[in-house]
């Protein structure tokens, strides 16, 4: 299955996978950015896409043009800071620019700077395959899928245990 048969729910927490794997390659862990993680990755779960919009919108990281708090900022290593922060930006990008209006391209073109942030820093993409078998529902965000099947793509992305 390739990206562009996934769904908008898809696309963010593909986009999330690929700005976990960045930080798992580079060492970076920070609580902020675990927490932003999870948020991104429930838009799987959530019955509520305006509600979990607005729960990202209050995390300590947004990635919606606000500065990096100091002490997430000191565990980027300082040569990846921009990279980091396109990536970033772009990731949650995918789940909300298309939240309260029409349907567009613009989240599988965030996805794409997601990847060229993955390229640039000699990262490999994530495989789409543990993702695409969560497909469900027919229109562009398609519907939750279980708390079951998000902790079996965590499993098979070796996020969790």
């Amino acid at each position: 299955m390739l990206i562009s048969t996934f769904n908008n729910r898809q696309l963010q927490a593909y986009a999330a996978i690929c700005l976990w794997i960045f930080c798992r390659h580079l060492g970076i862990k920070h609580n902020s950015i675990t927490k932003l993680f999870e948020h991104l990755m429930a838009v799987l779960t959530t019955n509520s896409l305006p509600g979990w919009e607005r729960n990202g919108a209050v995390l300590d990281i947004t990635g919606r043009g606000d500065p990096l708090p100091v002490d997430v900022e000191r565990e980027i290593p300082q040569e990846y800071l921009e990279v980091f922060s396109l990536l970033l930006e772009s990731c949650v990008e995918v789940g909300i620019v298309d939240m309260y209006g029409d349907s567009t391209e613009q989240p599988r073109n965030f996805l794409e700077r997601c990847l060229v942030a993955l390229e640039r820093s000699g990262i490999e993409p994530p495989k789409v395959d543990n993702l695409s078998q969560y497909r469900i529902g027919n229109d562009p965000w398609g519907e939750a899928i279980s708390e079951l099947e998000l902790d079996e793509i965590f499993k098979a992305y070796g996020i969790k245990e």
